[in-house]
Formats: C-alpha cells, sequence, structure tokens
C-alpha cells in the first residue's frame, strides 16, 4: 500500500502547481469576453451557485477559485488564434464547472474530516509551504509577496487556508479510501513493459508427471525427477538423458522468458548460473527438472532492478483511483444543489 508519507508528497506537488499564483492569459489573438451591462453600469451582486448540505458555495469563491486555476490556462491556450469571445465565454463556463466540482468536494471532505477530527496542525501547513517554495525555487517569504502581489488570491490567510483544506482532503482521502497492488499485478505490468525486451534463459527442462492421483503415483514421479536431477549434475549430457526417457527435442530444449512459467519455477531458474541444474521442483501437476544453458541478457531492466519503481507507479494510480471513487461515494450521500 501507498504510504501516507509518500502520497503527500506526491499530492503537494500537484496543489503547489494549483497555488502558486501565476497569470491567466488566453492564446494569442483570442477575443477576450467583454463585460455585460451589470459590469459596467452597475455592482453585480453575489449569488449562491451551490447548496452542499447545510453550506453554499459563492459565485466570488469559484469565480476567483477558477481565474486562478491551471485548467482555465490550459484551456485558454488551446484556442486557435481570433476565437470568438462566445468560444472564449464557453470555454470558462466548461472550466468553471470542474471547478465547482472541486469546491463542492471541498465542503464535503470538511465534513468527512469533523467526523473523523481531522485537522492540518501549523506545523504541517509550514512543511507544506516550504516544499511549494522550494519546488519553485522561492522562499516561503518570497512566496508570501508573490501571492500578495497577485490579483489571484485576496490575501495571504485566503492562499494558505486554501492550502490546509487540500492538505485536509488528502488526509481524509488517505484515511477512507483503500488500495494495494499486488506482487502479481507488478510482475504482469513488467511483463507487459518488457514484452519485446525480456532476459531469457536457455534450459533443458525434463518434466515428470504421475501416471495416477495415488501418492505412490506421485512418490514415482519425484523419485523419476530426483534420479534425472542427479545425472545432470553428474554431467550427463541433455541428449543422452532425453533418449533415455523417449523425449524429442521439442520436449526438453526451451528459451523462457520472464512471464513463461509459474513465478516459484521462474525465480529459481533464472537464479541460476549457466551450467547449474535446478530442481525438481513441484510444478503443479508433477516435478520439472532445469538444467540452464545459457541467459540472455535483456535490455530493460531486471525485474528486481525495476519492481520497486514499478510498484510506485502502480500504487499512485491505485491511490488516486482510490480517491475518486470516494469522491463519487462522498457526493452520493450527501444533499448537492448546483445552481451554476
Amino acid at each position: 500500500m501507498l504510504s501516507r508519507s509518500a502520497a503527500l508528497v506526491v499530492a503537494l506537488g500537484v496543489i503547489g502547481s494549483t497555488l502558486l499564483p501565476a497569470p491567466v492569459a488566453a492564446a494569442p489573438g483570442v477575443a477576450q469576453p467583454r463585460p455585460g451591462p451589470s459590469a459596467r453600469g452597475r455592482v453585480q451582486l453575489d449569488r449562491v451557485v451551490a447548496v452542499v448540505n447545510d453550506e453554499v458555495v459563492l459565485a466570488s469563491e469559484l469565480r476567483r477559485a477558477t481565474d486562478r486555476h491551471p485548467m482555465l490556462r490550459e484551456a485558454m491556450s488551446q484556442l486557435p488564434a481570433g476565437a470568438p469571445a462566445s468560444q472564449v465565454q464557453q470555454t470558462r463556463r466548461e472550466v468553471e464547472s470542474a471547478v465547482l466540482d472541486e469546491l463542492i468536494h471541498i465542503v464535503l471532505v470538511r465534513g468527512e474530516a469533523t467526523k473523523l477530527d481531522i485537522k492540518v496542525s501549523e506545523p504541517e501547513l509550514q512543511t507544506a509551504l516550504a516544499n511549494i517554495a522550494a519546488n519553485n525555487n522561492l522562499t516561503v517569504e518570497a512566496l508570501k509577496k508573490q501571492v500578495e502581489a497577485s490579483d489571484e488570491f485576496d490575501s495571504w490567510q485566503e492562499y494558505t487556508g486554501e492550502l490546509r483544506d487540500q492538505i485536509m482532503s488528502l488526509r481524509v482521502s488517505q484515511q477512507l479510501a483503500t488500495w494495494s497492488v499486488s506482487e502479481a499485478q507488478i510482475r504482469e505490468y513488467y511483463r507487459k513493459m518488457t514484452k519485446d525486451e525480456r532476459a531469457k534463459v536457455e534450459v533443458e527442462q525434463f518434466a515428470f508427471l504421475p501416471k495416477g492421483e495415488a501418492q505412490a503415483d506421485r512418490d514415482r514421479a519425484f523419485a523419476a525427477a530426483q534420479a534425472a536431477g542427479r545425472r545432470l549434475r553428474e554431467g550427463t549430457p541433455g541428449e543422452t538423458l532425453a533418449t533415455e526417457l523417449g523425449r524429442d527435442e521439442s520436449q526438453w530444449k526451451r528459451t523462457i522468458a520472464r512471464g513463461d512459467i509459474a513465478p516459484v519455477l521462474e525465480d529459481a531458474v533464472f537464479a541460476a548460473k549457466p551450467g547449474q541444474v535446478v530442481g525438481p521442483i513441484a510444478s503443479g501437476q508433477g516435478y520439472v527438472v532445469y538444467r540452464v544453458v545459457a541467459q540472455v541478457e535483456a535490455a530493460a531492466l531486471g525485474y528486481e532492478e525495476a519492481k520497486d519503481r514499478i510498484r510506485e507507479q502502480l500504487e499512485n494510480e491505485a491511490y488516486f483511483k482510490a480517491e475518486q471513487e470516494l469522491r463519487q461515494q462522498l457526493r452520493a450521500k450527501a444533499h448537492v444543489d448546483v445552481r451554476l
């Protein structure tokens, strides 16, 4: 399972890029929406854009959150040069809808945090600020000045309050969301990733299957496998043993890649050196003996070298999937009235 500290590091990278002040610029030549009559002639009153249980989200909150959100910058940069004001306005409305979902989630998370008695301490907040500043080659004091000089936040308190909310959201998700990654998933990912670049082992393989279900039949198969293993260790050529056992070449010569055989067999074969005999090993149906002939190096990293990196990637993906499922669950059991 992804550690809570690892998940926090991952998420704070996202939080830092979201909260760091940056100007919102449309693509060159994109027409900006003109202020409406209310903006030119009179003050526009605030209004409710969502009711979440017994709390409200105001249009002013949504407007400020949208103005500073990376989604808006990205969406505007994708518009063609000379895009009409109607297209710009439509793009902003689409981003506002997504940002409103984020604000609704924060309200729901606050409720869960209260139930779970989750609070973000001042040291936690200061650590997050230091991480964000360092990731952007700033000191915390320089970050504060940048925030206060921008038009995106009303104050440093608003900035740190939003950061506190996002840390709290992360901690609630970590406590309520469940996720895990198995060794089998890691192996399967590695197999797909290295499909054409996997290490291979050339082996002489001799399998011995019991003729019946009785224990005596299994014992005889195991004894035969032991005898074959002893002969191979003594230096008997594979051709000689195969002839004596009545095996043709397709039955005893083989090249094995990662994922071709069961993990317990795979680990033993890939750990052996050329000339080494492995087995007998129970293979499910019977017993198998291998003699490693040669190892073919892979262009890709070996499994042992790659598995920690793969585990981290899969755990991150599993965590964020679980977090999205948690969002849906919180939304489903809440009263949410969107008035956008």
